[in-house]
Formats: structure tokens, C-alpha cells, sequence
């Protein structure tokens, strides 16, 4: 039987792009290269679309101002490059962070039935139940990766590793109970959703751990329909961290430091973050250019205070590369200009995503609007603590599900979808 990804008269032809999107949703906890290979087989298909039928494939899905938000980051980008210390090193990173955002445009595009949302989710929730199991054992064999006894999963960091489970729980935990018709597809994403939460604690990653009650609060605040239900949840939360606390006192320690002005991971923070401040007063207009903190930082600016320094003194680049934060990354590299266009970019995709959740009062498309509001406040809150976002695999991930979540919430919920979703869903 011919799979059927798209509605009638949606005009879209292409029929391998719905299985690109499947491999990318499997490969997007667990494989960089696989996500690479879908991602420029599909970048080249996305190009023929445009060229054959571009009418329908931007129908209901592309506006001016999206074009315009688009072009005006691109060009911060290449704005700072071209006055970069290294300009080919900087061209070559503006390149990779344009494409980095490619499957939010391949799920934006593409995703237009309940049918290929609900195989996307279901991919995405075998990779993030395999990146867990992972991690689990890792933790119960006390396997040593230079973390302690921190898992990484399939990341290379505890921190990566905390990034995907921010992505991950919320739109496990939303979107089953109305995108599944099968009862045993529910529970294994909402067990997916609850596992990826013990792993989140696991992780000890502090920054992560702030994050996730952030979009806790949010969800409260928006959710007024259950706010009692998640208060009580929330209730049930602390008692079992409270309790995990007392029985690993390795964990309580852990959150503990994350206040303590002088634990050395803290100190070190501060320094790189006035250091970052400093560049940024030197270099206001453009910065450094794109991914060359961890030469000027490491060779100029560094305090001499700071601890953790280049593990080879006469190559810069050999320590931190980051200053642990998003928004002072983008700040010092790519000055004024470049913090605007990342400001633009990613505040008019939450804009979106917010009047995607306004449109609809309930219903499946606002819980895909909801868990990418939560996606989003949970990474760029990390993002205050780690430059996640500057991570291929993370950018990657998270740039598919906000393609996702805005195709999904501009999508209808009504009683013939239901009726397709229950004959054809998974």
C-alpha cells in the first residue's frame, strides 16, 4: 500500500523527503553523520521543489517577513565574517550556521498531514529512548568518560547530553495523547518523556536543570486549565529530587555549587563572560568574527586568575573556545550587528510559535505550538550558561523541532484529521 504523507491538493510531489524527515527524527540523538547525509540529500530536493513547484510548497508556510528575517541574518553573518581576524575561518562557520538551520525548513515545508508529524515524533522518541537507555547504563556501570560519573549517552558532554533532554521531554510529554490513535505508541513516548527526565537529573548539569523549571513555570503560567494538576506534579518533583538528594549526596553537592560563588566551575564562568564583555567593548560594530573567541580570549584576554587555560601553551585554541553563553558568544564574535540578527531570528520564531498556540484554544496543533514555546525556553535559558546552540547536533536538533512545531500548529485539528489520524496513524 503507497504511503500517503500529504493531503489532498497540497500540490507537493516529492516522495522521499517524508522518509528524510523520519531518518532525521531517528538520527537526531544519535548520529551527527546521519543527520548530515539527510539533511544535504534533502537541501538538494528542497532546491528541485523550489524550481519545479515553489507555489505549493510555500502555500501556508513562508511570508515576506519570514524571507526578510532570514536575509538580514544571513547578512549579519557575512558582515562579521568579512571583517574577521581569520575570514576564511569565519566564512567557513557563517556557512555551516545557514545550513544548521536547514531542517527547520525541511520540516516547515514538508510536515503537512498528522500521518508524517506523528512518524517524526515516533522516530524522535526511539532515538531519544536509545540516547537514554545509553546513559542509564553508563551511569549503572560507572563508566568513566572524564565526567565522573556523569553520563554523555551518545553526546560527547553531560552538558550536550542535557540540551537533548530539554528538547526532548516537553514534546514527549505534550503532543501523544491526541497524535497517536494506539495506546502502546502513547505510553512509550510519555515513558520516553519521564526517562529523559531521570536522565536530565543524571546529567548533572546545572545550567539544564535551571532551564527545565523555567519552562516548568511557563507551563503553569500558561496552562491555567491545569495548573492545579501541575502544581501537584511539580510537588511530586521536588519531594523525589529532595529525596534523591539525601540518598546521593553527590547530587545535593552538585546543586549546591550552582550558587556557590566559589566553586572554581563558577569562577571560571564570571571570568570568561567579563572577558567576553571585554572583546565586545573593544570590537562593538562586527566582533572577532565567527568561531574566533577561543584564539583572542585565550590569548589576549584571559584573566590571570583563571585556572582552566590552554592545555598547550603555545596554541590558544587548545582551551576554551566558548565562554559558556549564547548570547556573549554571538556578542563578542560578531559585535552589534551580529547579536541583532540572532536576536531577530530567534525572537521571531517564538512570535510564531506564540500565535500558533493564540490561534488554536486546545487540541493537538496547540500542544505542538506549546512544547516548541517550551523547547525554545529551555535551550536558550541553558544557552545563559552553555553555548549549546553552537553545537551542530543540538543546533540541528532543535532547529528541526521548531520546524516541526510551527508546521504542526498551523495545521487543523478538526473532525476529518482525527478521522485520517485514526485509520492511518502509527
Amino acid at each position: 500500500m503507497k504511503m500517503n504523507w500529504y493531503p489532498e491538493g497540497a500540490g507537493i510531489r516529492s516522495r522521499v523527503m517524508p522518509y528524510l524527515l523520519i531518518l532525521m527524527g531517528l538520527a537526531s540523538h544519535l548520529s551527527t553523520a546521519l543527520m548530515s547525509t539527510c539533511m544535504g540529500i534533502g537541501a538538494l530536493i528542497l532546491l528541485f521543489d523550489i524550481a519545479r513547484h515553489h507555489e505549493a510548497l510555500l502555500a501556508g508556510r513562508w511570508d515576506a517577513r519570514m524571507g526578510k528575517v532570514l536575509v538580514i541574518f544571513a547578512i549579519t553573518l557575512f558582515v562579521s565574517a568579512a571583517f574577521s581576524l581569520e575570514r576564511g575561518r569565519s566564512f567557513h562557520e557563517a556557512v555551516s550556521t545557514l545550513f544548521g538551520m536547514l531542517p527547520f525548513f525541511l520540516a516547515l515545508f514538508y510536515v503537512r498531514s498528522w500521518r508524517l508529524a506523528a512518524a517524526v515524533v515516533g522516530a524522535f522518541a526511539v532515538s531519544a529512548f536509545l540516547n537514554d537507555i545509553i546513559a542509564c547504563l553508563q551511569v549503572y556501570f560507572h563508566l568513566n568518560f572524564g565526567w565522573g560519573n556523569r553520563p554523555v549517552g551518545f553526546s560527547k558532554s553531560p552538558t550536550f547530553l542535557g540540551s537533548f533532554m530539554l528538547m526532548t521531554i516537553p514534546l514527549l510529554f505534550l503532543v501523544p495523547a491526541r497524535l497517536f490513535s494506539h495506546l502502546p505508541w502513547k505510553v512509550f513516548c510519555w515513558g520516553c518523556s519521564a526517562l529523559s527526565l531521570v536522565v536530565l537529573f543524571l546529567t548533572q548539569t546545572r545550567g539544564a536543570w535551571i532551564a527545565f523549571f523555567c519552562a516548568v513555570i511557563v507551563i503553569v503560567i500558561v496552562e491555567r486549565r491545569y495548573r492545579k494538576a501541575c502544581l501537584g506534579g511539580i510537588a511530586v518533583l521536588l519531594l523525589i529530587c529532595f529525596v534523591a538528594f539525601h540518598a546521593y549526596p553527590e547530587y545535593y553537592a552538585r546543586a549546591e555549587q550552582t550558587f556557590n560563588p566559589e566553586f572554581q566551575s563558577n569562577t571560571e564562568r564570571v571570568l570568561m563572560w567579563t572577558a567576553a564583555l571585554q572583546i565586545f567593548a573593544d570590537h562593538p560594530i562586527v566582533g572577532i568574527g565567527q568561531d574566533e573567541f577561543g584564539l583572542v580570549y585565550n590569548r589576549d584576554y584571559i584573566s590571570s586568575e583563571a585556572k582552566e587555560r590552554p592545555t598547550d601553551p603555545n596554541n590558544p585554541r587548545s582551551g576554551h573556545g566558548h565562554p559558556h553563553n549564547n548570547f556573549l558568544k554571538v556578542l563578542s564574535e560578531r559585535g552589534l550587528v551580529g547579536i541583532a540578527g540572532f536576536l531577530l531570528l530567534h525572537g521571531f520564531v517564538l512570535v510564531q510559535l506564540v500565535r500558533a498556540l493564540r490561534r488554536v484554544n486546545g487540541g493537538l496543533a496547540y500542544a505542538f505550538a506549546l512544547a516548541g514555546i517550551l523547547t525554545f525556553i529551555g535551550v536558550q535559558i541553558e544557552g545563559l550558561t552553555d553555548t549549546n546552540l553552537q553545537l551542530a547536533h543540538i543546533a540541528r536538533t532543535y532547529w528541526m523541532l521548531m520546524g516541526l512545531c510551527l508546521a504542526a500548529g498551523q495545521m487543523k485539528d478538526d473532525a476529518s484529521v482525527m478521522s485520517e489520524r485514526s485509520q492511518e496513524n502509527m
